[in-house]
């Protein structure tokens, strides 16, 4: 009978990949509890109780990370170098930030609604005034159409997909920055490489309206704004003027990977490699799905350690290196499809220079076979 996993089996697999914290805390504490159960040896239950604990540990820091990034600020620049983990930390925690805001905005459009009537009973324009501008916020992201697509609250200046719906964030485009485009109350800005779409470069010479939507957005709307920046250069002054606090970034790391799963992927690999040639393609295909999704699984489990340093935008350090911890995951990854749709050469053929003429010829045997002869020639001798 032919094997083919059944639509129940995909979606199985596909809502696992969905939870990447479900799929860690499993993991390692089933892992940590099979090797206390080896109870006649003394190592292994040791090393089981300090990988549970570790995993335990490492959920707390990064919830202690989402309520502790701002350090009681509005707006904070990432500063380091490439690769360092700018985008990846100032991207997820602008997302986790943006859920806030969007749970907050809920919240006060209800609880101010209810006031409204005392409100004009008593004339308290500037109180109904400030209403207005919640309740068209609240209503431009609860829109069914929009929150179906979009993630609420989240505007970033690149395409960020939430991990599990598909979700995109809102677009921080040139026209806000020039106030052509209103932007929500309660909207979270991801400003990555900060400067680049505003119009500005990293000297003192800004567009004033640039300037001043960061002064009036950092003093009068109820928002957040994470930055990034390259490491090497004075940030632009804009950004300066809102920045609260400046995290420079020294790097990242995967840490606590499932090491038992990643010993099992390696072997089935290898198996599915020898067996190659050797089966007919439904079985190949059957266990090829297998592979897949054990691969993805696999990236799910585990947790990524950004080294960072947190100083005032003047320069004045705030406490020692410290680590922020995130799921190996994130909340939201680059929308790499928007990346290719806008590379230029995507509808051209690959046409590498030199690529038509590499010709692979039969290997010429003849000189070495006559080493050979005359090796074992002179060997019989």
């Amino acid at each position: 009978m032919q094997r083919v996993h059944s639509d129940a089996w995909f979606a199985k697999w596909e809502a696992r990949l969905q939870e990447p914290i479900k799929n860690t805390k499993l993991y390692h504490y089933r892992d940590g509890l099979i090797k206390i159960a080896f109870l006649p040896t003394i190592v292994l239950p040791v090393l089981g109780i300090i990988q549970i604990v570790r995993a335990r540990n490492y959920l707390r820091q990064f919830i202690e990370c989402r309520n502790e990034f701002m350090h009681k600020g509005r707006m904070i620049t990432n500063d380091g170098p490439p690769g360092a983990g700018k985008t990846f930390s100032g991207g997820n925690m602008a997302y986790y930030l943006a859920r806030d805001q969007w749970a907050k905005l809920q919240n006060d459009y209800l609880l101010q609604r209810s006031m409204v009537a005392e409100w004009i009973k008593n004339g308290e324009s500037d109180k109904i005034a400030a209403f207005k501008a919640l309740e068209e916020s609240y209503k431009y992201y609860a829109d069914p159409e929009r929150i179906n697509k979009y993630i609420p609250c989240l505007m970033s200046s690149v395409p960020l997909r939430e991990y599990g719906t598909g979700r995109t964030s809102y677009n921080l485009s040139p026209k806000v920055f020039k106030q052509i485009q209103r932007v929500p109350e309660y909207t979270v800005f991801f400003n990555d490489e900060s400067g680049r779409l505003s119009g500005s470069d990293k000297s003192k010479t800004v567009d004033d309206d640039v300037a001043d939507f960061w002064r009036l957005y950092r003093h009068f709307m109820d928002g957040m704004a994470v930055h990034t920046n390259q490491d090497g250069g004075q940030n632009m002054i804009q950004i300066r003027r809102s920045t609260d606090y400046v995290n420079h970034i020294f790097g990242q790391e995967t840490i606590l990977q499932p090491t038992r799963l990643l010993i099992k992927l390696d072997r089935k690999k290898r198996r599915f490699n020898k067996k190659l040639g050797k089966m007919d393609a439904a079985k190949e295909e059957y266990l090829a799905q297998e592979l897949y999704y054990l691969e993805k699984y696999i990236a799910t489990i585990g947790f990524r350690r950004v080294l960072h340093q947190l100083s005032t935008a003047q320069g004045e350090r705030i406490g020692e290196k410290e680590y922020y911890i995130f799921p190996a995951i994130g909340g939201v990854q680059y929308d790499d499809r928007s990346y290719r749709n806008l590379y230029k050469c995507k509808d051209k053929k690959i046409e590498l220079e030199g690529w038509e003429s590499l010709v692979v010829d039969e290997f010429d045997r003849s000189e070495y076979d006559s080493l050979i002869k005359g090796d074992s020639q002179n060997g019989a001798a």
